[in-house]
């Protein structure tokens, strides 16, 4: 982000301790030369440390971006008791076009959680303003009549309205189902629904509310009030009983008023949806965390303990830590330790006012992030393991923090 939010990632400086690596076992079994070329494993896994304290744990992955690789398999079914498609499961690469489906990047997470003996997440139905192939769009003629100036939301070949988008929704629900059953633990119902300024300020990108006015805040009729999304919850209610159903938010926990306002934002609507009894059974917060922004510690911890006293858990869904804002004179170390630190502080904050039912990483491996991919010259290290699936210290950070969970009960 370059001062108001503008690539979707959260921003968190951490002030907690973290402590050196903890001792390391070699991976039993194979034959000498075998073994010599794998990493040591950790001596407790984050899965184990989950576990113990009443949390799934797990990673996005994508096949077909990600290298084929065995070290990466062992290390997501060492760790992961549920597995997010990084990408299969959003619209555009499932549906590209209207009436044709291409499910092998959905599939192939699928298979790798059933494989390994985990759960698989559904990553995302409603996104509002990307993640759709442009015929889901709203028309490009349209954008001038309602005043919108989000141009990401339109598209000359977009054909989403009023008059289709439920049948459009309760068509590709109903398809996903068809194919792969009620198998998910959480679906991401909908994802980035909320902006982060006021309607004062900004009349053509968000309503009084606090929602975006994307694609489905205009075709589902989002002017009409906060109670617009609520029947999307009820439907995959109806089609997916076993799933926990989600929405999926980014930025909020930066000691700054964008990120202040959304949660209250978030707040109000949740709010609300409870005494609607809408069906969600938690709030998702990405935690794309950033080094070298000001974390607000006090703020989160009040916000956590809201949502909680609505009833509602939180599912960390996509976890890292971005560290290209820090200094470039630092050392890898530094780096390391800077994030670790953030890390921990995060969590521990989590683990410690809000009932916690997942942590999921926006991949284990650093060298497979998105940080890592946008800035391969930096070498960035935003995920729990390295390029060759060592632990890093925000590994040692994240058992701390949730050792000291279990310590406290």
């Amino acid at each position: 982000m370059t001062g108001v939010p503008l690539s979707r990632r959260a921003a968190l400086l951490g002030a907690a301790g973290a402590a050196v690596l903890g001792t390391c076992r070699a991976a039993s079994g194979p034959a000498p030369a075998e073994a010599a070329s794998r990493p040591a494993e950790p001596a407790v896994t984050l899965r184990e440390m989950c576990r113990k304290a009443g949390i799934l744990h797990g990673a996005a992955r994508d096949h077909y971006v990600d290298p084929e690789d065995p070290m990466l398999d062992r290390l997501m079914a060492r760790e992961c008791d549920v597995v997010t498609p990084e990408n299969g499961g959003k619209w555009v690469l499932f549906q590209n076009r209207e009436g044709r489906f291409d499910w092998s990047r959905f599939d192939a997470a699928v298979n790798l959680a059933r494989d390994i003996g985990a759960k698989p997440n559904w990553h995302t139905i409603l996104w509002q303003h990307m993640g759709t192939p442009d015929y889901m769009k709203l028309p490009k003629a349209r954008q001038a009549e309602l005043g919108i100036g989000e141009d990401a939301y339109f598209s000359p070949d977009g054909t989403l309205g009023p008059e289709n988008y439920w049948q459009r929704f309760t068509d590709a629900v109903a398809r996903v189902k068809e194919r792969y059953g009620d198998i998910f633990y959480r679906i991401d119902v909908a994802n980035e629904m909320f902006f982060w300024e006021t309607v004062e300020s900004h009349p053509e990108e968000q309503d009084r509310f606090g929602f975006r006015k994307g694609m489905w805040w205009v075709a589902a009729g989002g002017d009409k009030g906060p109670e617009w999304l609520d029947p999307f919850f009820h439907h995959v209610r109806k089609v997916f009983p076993s799933a926990r159903l989600v929405l999926n938010e980014f930025g909020v926990e930066l000691d700054e008023g964008w990120e202040q306002r959304k949660r209250a934002y978030l707040l109000d609507w949740l709010t609300g949806a409870v005494q609607r009894g809408v069906p969600i059974d938690g709030l998702g917060l990405q935690s794309h965390l950033i080094g070298g922004r000001p974390y607000d510690s006090a703020g989160m911890r009040s916000f956590l303990r809201a949502v909680d006293r609505l009833g509602l858990p939180i599912h960390v869904t996509e976890l890292d830590a971005d560290e290209t804002r820090l200094p470039r004179s630092w050392s890898r170390e530094e780096k390391d330790r800077r994030l670790a630190l953030m890390v921990g502080e995060y969590l521990k904050d989590l683990l410690g006012h809000a009932r916690v039912a997942e942590i999921c990483w926006w991949h284990l491996r650093s060298d497979l992030n998105f940080i890592s991919k946008m800035h391969p010259q930096m070498k960035p290290q935003p995920s729990p393991y390295d390029a060759r699936s060592r632990p890093t210290p925000m590994y040692e950070a994240a058992v701390q923090a949730l050792r000291a969970k279990t310590r406290a009960g």
